[in-house]
């Protein structure tokens, strides 16, 4: 496999990453215990409730270096954070994470942060890059944590690890640029409606259907619809 160096491809890689986990937990397929056993050390995947933000999954190996269990964690999440996280880190990402659910753009995409958090051993400050991503069907929020310090190493070593297929590679960015309205007639489309019945449900005119379905054939570089449906089951569509 080709190393991933630059910033843009680590991020591109994560989000990928981000996408696959989601699909694996959707469909039972893989427990988040079961992801983060087989995760190398400097990488976690924790889960915390969309509606009120409090953890629901800690890596267990994480919460042994800080003596802690997830009970405790929870008596006083936001003290125990704060504790370990450098001054204004927390804060700067709890409030990135907020206007990224209850702001206007659509929550299905995933936010980025770096923050930088205690060392249980050396005491020293240690950076953590994490992206968050809502799982809505499970209505949690997903995060996957890297050291700074081990990124590109072990963004490789995950793409690995969740097995990645080169199909899902080459066209994440497509699927990614996608609005929420288009995700919605591809998925109609697959499912074999025609522009009538699509604007019928979608309460959007006839003309307009076929205009989404002009920037999609550009936007997919999709000429058949046997790919069309390849493509909505690679990214869950249907």
């Amino acid at each position: 496999m080709r190393r991933i160096v630059s910033e843009k491809e680590i991020l591109e890689a994560l989000e990928r990453q981000a996408f696959l986990i989601e699909q694996k937990l959707n469909l039972d397929s893989m427990s988040i215990g079961e992801l983060n056993a087989s995760l190398p050390e400097n990488a976690m995947v924790n889960l915390n409730s969309m509606n009120d933000l409090l953890p629901k999954y800690i890596k267990p190996s994480f919460l042994e270096k800080l003596d802690l269990t997830l009970d405790e964690v929870l008596k006083d999440p936001v003290g125990h954070i704060k504790k370990d996280v450098y001054p204004g880190d927390f804060e700067r990402a709890a409030l990135l994470v907020k206007t990224h659910l209850f702001g206007k753009k659509p929550i299905s995409q995933s936010v980025s942060f770096i923050q930088r958090i205690k060392h249980p051993l050396t005491q020293s400050y240690e950076g953590i890059f994490t992206l968050t991503k809502p799982i809505q069907k499970k209505q949690n929020l997903m995060g996957i944590n890297i050291s700074l310090n081990a990124i590109e190493g072990m963004t490789n070593k995950l793409m690995r690890l969740l097995e990645e297929s080169l199909y899902m590679r080459n066209n994440y960015h497509k699927f990614a640029s996608l609005t929420p309205r288009e995700k919605e007639i591809i998925t109609l489309l697959a499912l074999g409606y025609q522009n009538g019945e699509i604007g019928e449900q979608l309460f959007i005119s006839k003309a307009t259907v076929e205009q989404h379905r002009k920037n999609l054939k550009r936007k997919l570089e999709i000429r058949r619809f046997v790919d069309l449906i390849r493509f909505a089951q690679a990214f869950d569509l249907i």
